[in-house]
Parts: C-alpha cells; structure tokens; sequence
C-alpha cells in the first residue's frame, strides 16, 4: 500500500464495511459465499479474504459490489481521496500471481498466471518478505496510473498451483470469451470464493509434492536433520591457525594485484574483479574483465612504473606485464575482504567505510564466533546497553542462534523492541508490520567467494550482512552503525553468564551491557568452577553436621518441578516442553543454592531481572512459575545445598522419557554435610 497511510485506509474499509452491513440480505450472501467456519490459526488469511469479498467482491442483482454501490450512493459527499479509493476497490479482481521481480521498498512485477498479464505494482512492506518465483492468491486494483494489493497475501505452495489453476481455468471455460480487459477481469472477481476454497482444501488435504525439497518438508519433524550447524562455527571450535611469516608487506614503489571472481550474474553472465594495491598513495578503482589477461593488462595501466606483485593464479596472465607471483600481504588480504564484502551487499552496503573498520568488525566478529554467546542466551534473554563517547544512548541487544537458524544479533534503538518483536509473530500475514527500528548482523558460509576472502584475514570462512531497519524499510548502515556493530559483537564475545555486566572502549565508544542470566541452558552457572569442585573434595572428613537428603538427584528436581510436569505428555514435543521446564527449575534451584552458600550473592534477582525483560507472553508464566519454585525450593528443599548442571531429557526404550542431570555438593556447603572445608 503506498497511495494510503495503513491508518487512512483501515478507516476507509471500516467506513465501507458499515455501508455494507446496511444491506443486511447482500451481506448474509457474501458471507454465505464462503465457509461457515474454519481454523483461525490454520487459516489466519480467511478473515481478510471474506472482508474483500464483502465489501468489494460480490455483486448484486445490478452487478455492483459494496464499494461500487457506495461510490454511486455517496460519492458527490466523498473526499476525493474516498472517492479514488472507492473506484479502486470496486475495479479490484482476485488471481494468482506469480512475483517475477523485487524492487526493495519500491515494488513488484508480477504475472497474473489466470489472464497471463505482467503487470506493476507498488507495493513497499511486501518487498522485504518475498522474492521472486513466490505465487501468491491475492487482491489486486488500479489506482490511477498503478496497480496496488489489498484483501490480505495468502501463499500458494509449487504443490498447490496446478490443482488451483485447474479449478479456475475449468470454470473460467465455462463462460463466453472476453476481450475487454474489464470484463475478464470481473470474471476473476467472481472466482474468488472458489479460489479461496480450493487453497483451504488443498492446505486441509494431503499435498502433493512437486520436487525432493518440498516432500522433505512434509516430512514429521522427527525424520528430519536437525537446523543446518554453519560450517564456521565448526571450524571456530579449532586452535586458530598461525599467520604465515612469509606474508612480508610491500615494498615502496611496489603493487600487488588480486583477483575476485569469477562472479555469476544475471546480465553480464560471469566476469572477474581485478585490483591493484600499491605499496603507497591512493588505490585507483578495479577493472572488470572476462579474462585474467585482459584484467591484469587495465590494472598494470593504472599502476604504471611500479613493481607487480600479485597471486600465483594470475602468474601466468601477467607475464606481459612483468607481473610476479607471491604470498599476498596481510593489508592487501584486508582490502580484498573489504571489497568482497562490499560487492555481496551491493545497494545495502554501507558508504564511506574505510578499509580499516572493516578489518576491525571482522576481527571483532571472528571473537563473537568463538564465544559463540547463542549456545548460551535465546533471543528472548536481552541484553540491556549504555553507550557513551563516539557512541550515544541506550539499546537493547537480542542474540540470534539458540535454535540453530540464523546466527547473530540485532540492536534495538528503543527498550522493549524485542517485546513487540514478539507480538508481530501472530499478525494474520495480511497485515503490514511495524518492524522496530534495529540494526542487524547475521552469518552465514554463503557465497564461498566472499567467505574465502574472509577466512584469509580472520581464519574463520564467513559472511557478515548488516541490515539497518528505519521507519519500517531497510537503508544502508552508516560509519556509526558499523562501529556500533562491532563494539556489540566485542561486548557479546566478552560477555560472561557469571558476571553481572561487561564494559569495553572501542574506536573511542565506551559501552556497557547488563548481562542477562541465561535461565534455560541446562547448566550451572555461577562463579564455582564445578570441573575443579569434584577434584578438590576432600578425601578425609570430619564430624558431619548434616546428612545430605538420599535418592537420585534426577528424582529430587523432577519432585521438585512436578506441580509443572503433570502436562507435559499433552505438549506436541514432550522431550522439548520437560527439558524447558526443568531447565527453569534447576535455574530457580541454583540461584538458591548459590544465595545461600555462596560467598557471592544475588543470583535469585538477577533471574527476576532477567525475566523482567522477556516478552509478556512468557514473562509473566515463567515469572510465576519461577516465584513457585524459589518458595518451593526455600521451604521444601532448603537443606539439599547441591548444585545441577548438565541437564538432559532423553527417550528410553517403550517411548518414555528419562532425566539425565549432575549434582555436586556447593564448597560453601563442606563444612556442614563434608565436615571439612573447600
């Protein structure tokens, strides 16, 4: 929608809508036209397409639909923005298009695969959430000299096209031809219902699935391979290799020239970025070439009179040239992974970023890998930030990768970003989104070009896009967001679950995060090293004050949380649903434990502060259930002082499930279950 503010448009339909149900026998059969009844949650794009057909879908007795009759009515006491929008709706038809192109924030081209039409459409919220190839069944009217969708986006599955085209292309067979572009149009008009139907019939039934990729996503979710693990988190795991010394910088008077490439495109097929780098002064703009010899040839006429040095795969296209091969210098590498980068993010990429700072956010993101801070916060456990000097104000940081999908982080401008975040999730897809304003990194393996020219300078093959959300569209980040990028992903990689906050200085930007305590890894965390706990117990000990409560402690937390698990058998996933439970209640346990025994204090608050800061949907459940098992733990299992780690729920043979968890006495506790101290 790009004529009308989603406001004034709302409040136009809710107008029409109003004039529709002052004809009540017309609106009883536009409503008879559809379903009587159906799933909201299986078929949230229903409401919006029945609302469409009553109020500009259906004709009457004289062939106009609700707007139209409206528009004859009321029209000379209308505005002429209702006026223009009237007429839009009331020459608006249902089809199934296919997106043929994607102009980001701009529009679509799309195929009506009914009247086999290219048309043009604006359209700005819809263009950050398809691409081209997807088919969707929708509303489409003329505003003026364009086109613009309405009635909600509902998509339509490569296993579901034939059979809906089919049915509309039956039925259209049945009527006389048309060659008026108006009256075919209104032909498809009158299809809606059945092609609303056909595509909740064909959800309902079996699909049939048109290639390996889609049976494999009909499969149970239990046959299929768990989220795709990205190769550098993998290779992040190892020692990291050491840089080679033979990788001597240039020489004065010197130049070395690299290769990217080849690059596949659309438009100009494959072709091969060339640069040269001197030594010293400016470095002049690459050349383009098909072949090694002919780019090399326009580099070494750029560098003229200087000494060329370049890679081994260039050797023998630069011969003409006196072109000599060896290892390429680590500030070359650096340039080259900047200008990789700079080419995979074409028009998203940021303006004036000196190499340098590229250098530093890949550095500073090689540091986020290795952490690896995913494996410990989901993205609901935010991180509460202060910035100061180069950088300024408050935000909110959110870690992406606790569920194996895309790996990073997101800032938010605003507090409580992530919370509304959270509450898009369940806007039927019709509606357009208000994303909060948000700077993005996210990593991936993809292209092995850029991720090879990544590895050469950090060791680790990946490939970081930023994606700066404004007002609701993406831009380019500025020299201030890739600085902001890379002092988070430093304070992430610095981050310790243990400690209550983290403080950097970075490019002259101090900042400071508040360190969410992670409530649902299954581990202990705290400021006892357990690895070294089971080797310091003592092996002589003294007079015992207290005897430690008998059974296994897999027994005691799952009698601990049983007022929680008594319905985990009805969860879709009951192996999932009874790890996230216990996990919360060895956290509540912990924080207790190490409250009372532990010389440092607070870990109860710190997870209420935690909790805090999460969505309502789940704050305010596990808050209370966290409250209970804190009361419980204090007045029910105060003397057990043993501290849980290395939870887990496993399936035993005959289907039933089994805890799997390690408890160790707390130090602060030896002296009174041990008889000697730590």
């Amino acid at each position: 929608m790009t004529t009308w503010t989603a406001r004034a448009f709302s409040q136009g339909l809710a107008t029409l809508a109003a004039f529709a149900e002052s004809s009540p026998e017309e609106d009883r059969q536009a409503r008879d036209d559809f379903p009587e009844d159906w799933d909201p949650h299986r078929f949230p794009w229903l409401d919006a397409s029945l609302l469409a057909w009553r109020l500009h879908g259906r004709e009457d007795a004289e062939g106009l639909t609700a707007a139209a009759r409206r528009l004859r009515q009321q029209g000379k006491h209308l505005s002429r923005a209702e006026r223009l929008m009237l007429q839009a709706l009331a020459d608006s038809w249902c089809s199934v298009f296919e997106i043929l192109e994607v102009r980001l924030n701009q529009g679509l081209r799309l195929r009506d695969l009914l009247l086999d039409e290219v048309l043009e459409v604006r359209e700005r919220s819809l263009t950050t959430q398809v691409e081209p190839g997807d088919v969707m069944l929708t509303w489409a009217m003329p505003v003026e000299d364009h086109l613009e969708l309405t009635g909600g986006t509902v998509p339509v599955l490569p296993s579901h096209l034939r059979p809906l085209l089919d049915v509309a292309r039956r039925e259209l067979g049945t009527r006389p031809p048309s060659a008026e572009p108006s009256e075919r149009r209104r032909r498809l008009r009158r299809l809606a219902p059945l092609l609303f139907r056909e595509r909740m019939a064909l959800s309902e039934g079996p699909p049939l699935p048109s290639s390996l990729e889609e049976l494999l996503d009909t499969l149970p979710e239990e046959l299929l391979e768990a989220p795709r693990r990205r190769a550098f988190q993998d290779a992040a795991l190892k020692r990291p290799r050491k840089t080679s010394r033979s990788n001597a910088e240039l020489e004065p008077g010197a130049a070395y020239v690299f290769k990217l490439g080849p690059i596949d495109t659309r438009q100009d097929g494959r072709f091969s970025f060339y640069m040269g780098v001197p030594a010293e002064g400016p470095i002049p703009p690459p050349a383009t070439a098909k072949r090694d010899a002919e780019g090399v040839a326009a580099v070494a006429r750029e560098l003229k009179g200087l000494t060329l040095y370049g890679e081994s795969r260039l050797a023998r296209a630069g011969q003409g040239v006196g072109l000599v091969a060896r290892p390429m210098p680590a500030s070359v590498s650096s340039i080259r992974a900047a200008l990789a980068l700079h080419l995979h993010w074409g028009a998203m990429a940021p303006k004036n970023i000196p190499p340098e700072a590229i250098h530093a956010l890949l550095m500073a993101i090689t540091g986020l890998i290795r952490a690896a801070p995913w494996d410990l916060w989901n993205n609901e456990e935010v991180f509460p930030l202060s910035l100061s000097g180069a950088l300024q104000g408050t935000r909110e940081v959110s870690v992406l990768g606790g569920g194996g999908q895309e790996v990073g982080f997101v800032v938010f401008d605003r507090a409580g970003a992530m919370e509304r975040m959270a509450g898009l999730v369940d806007l039927p897809s019709h509606v357009d989104k208000l994303i909060p304003d948000s700077l993005g990194l996210t990593l991936e393996d993809e292209p092995a070009w850029v991720a090879k020219c990544v590895q050469d300078v950090t060791g680790l093959a990946f490939v970081p896009d930023l994606l700066r959300m404004h007002r609701n569209a993406p831009r380019p980040a500025t020299s201030e967001e890739v600085l902001l990028t890379t002092a988070v992903a430093l304070a992430l990689a610095k981050a310790r679950p243990e400690e209550k906050d983290v403080e950097l200085l970075e490019q002259g930007a101090r900042v400071h995060a508040e360190i969410p305590l992670p409530l649902l890894t299954g581990h202990y965390v705290g400021k006892v090293p357990l690895e070294d706990v089971v080797e310091a117990i003592p092996l002589r000990l003294g007079k015992v004050k207290k005897k430690l409560p008998p059974g296994k402690v897999s027994e005691t937390l799952l009698d601990f949380a049983k007022g929680l698990t008594e319905q985990v058998h009805f969860s879709p996933d009951p192996q999932e649903e009874l790890f996230t439970i216990l996990a919360l209640a060895l956290s509540a346990w912990n924080a207790v434990v190490q409250d009372t025994w532990e010389p440092h204090k607070g870990w109860v608050e710190r997870a209420r502060a935690t909790l805090r800061r999460l969505p309502e949907a789940d704050r305010e459940p596990m808050t209370r259930d966290f409250e209970m098992l804190v009361a419980r733990k204090r007045r029910h299992f105060a003397d057990d002082p043993r501290l849980l780690t290395r939870l887990d729920v496993v399936v035993r043979r005959g289907g039933e499930l089994g805890v799997q968890v390690v408890g160790l006495l707390a130090p602060g506790a030896w002296s009174e279950y041990l008889g000697a101290g730590p």
